[in-house]
């Protein structure tokens, strides 16, 4: 069934992809549709077809949306005002935790290994944000068939991330070296160069293929490794931190900006996740 409100929910969660190291995934579980989402993606190859596109139809065009008209005020923002911006989205990360360690049950289901798992993935992601941090727009964008065939299995694994809570897709094409490239694309194409029209259908087209394999993968996981998949998404929500820690304020004002960025981020994202209490 088509849900108007969905097209809300998915502008959320495309502006979530939009941030190097906040995921969408970490924004469908704040608005407690995560389940839901996952298993429409999983029944678009079904016989339960319709459904899942009704369903994921509003999300779709709410994250192109926001993709399209965010990405120059998400630059402006995080050009003019980093600092405040990057520690409000820390909030945002943070404050999903106490919702996960919740939903898990850690108290009676975790074990040893468990911890050693959330603190596995966190090193990981703290290794991941060091690999490469030029997140610059390119100068240039060369429309070769390896540009474009580099750019499908970019986006392809950017969306199986993307899935996963606390590990977001634009992380990934920025280490992979990919993310700049397609920044430019969207940025020339919103100012009407359709001439990269080819290199964000095939950025698309990688993203579809992702997102279908993963969906299937995650609730695999789920369904079968429940617990240890839930410690591991606690560790890439711990670690998903470290792409978007912009270092300590260096003025007084930035510094207010910050604790109440945070605090706001903090907040906002304790209480939806207050409101969700099913388990994923």
């Amino acid at each position: 069934m088509f849900k108007w409100t969905n097209l809300f929910r998915g502008f959320l969660m495309g502006i979530c992809e939009i941030i190097p190291g906040i995921s969408s995934g970490t924004m469908a579980l704040l608005l407690g549709i995560y389940d839901q989402f996952l298993g429409a993606i999983s029944r678009i190859v079904s016989k339960h077809f319709k459904k899942a596109v009704l369903y994921l139809l509003p999300l779709v065009i709410g994250m192109g949306i926001a993709i399209l008209t965010m990405s120059s005020l998400m630059d402006y923002l995080l050009t003019e005002h980093m600092v405040p911006t990057h520690w409000f989205f820390i909030g945002m990360v943070l404050g999903v935790v106490p919702m996960m360690f919740g939903i898990s049950n850690y108290r009676v289901e975790f074990r040893p290994a468990h911890y050693l798992v959330i603190g596995l993935v966190t090193i990981l992601l703290y290794w991941m944000s060091t690999v490469n941090e030029s997140g610059a727009p390119a100068d240039t964008i060369d429309i070769s068939m390896l540009t474009l065939t580099l750019l499908f299995f970019s986006g392809m694994l950017a969306s199986s991330v993307m899935l996963l809570p606390g590990i977001s897709g634009s992380l990934v094409l920025l280490i992979i070296g990919a993310y700049p490239i397609i920044m430019r694309a969207i940025s020339e194409f919103t100012s009407l160069n359709f001439g990269v029209a080819p290199l964000l259908i095939a950025t698309g087209l990688g993203i579809v293929s992702g997102l279908l394999l993963a969906s299937r993968g995650i609730q695999f996981l789920l369904r079968n490794y429940t617990y240890l998949t839930y410690a591991a998404i606690i560790g890439l929500l711990f670690g998903s931190v470290f792409p978007l820690y912009p270092g300590f304020p260096d003025t007084p004002g930035t510094w207010i900006a910050s604790i109440v960025s945070l605090a706001a981020g903090l907040s906002i994202s304790t209480y939806m996740g207050s409101k969700n209490k099913e388990t994923i």
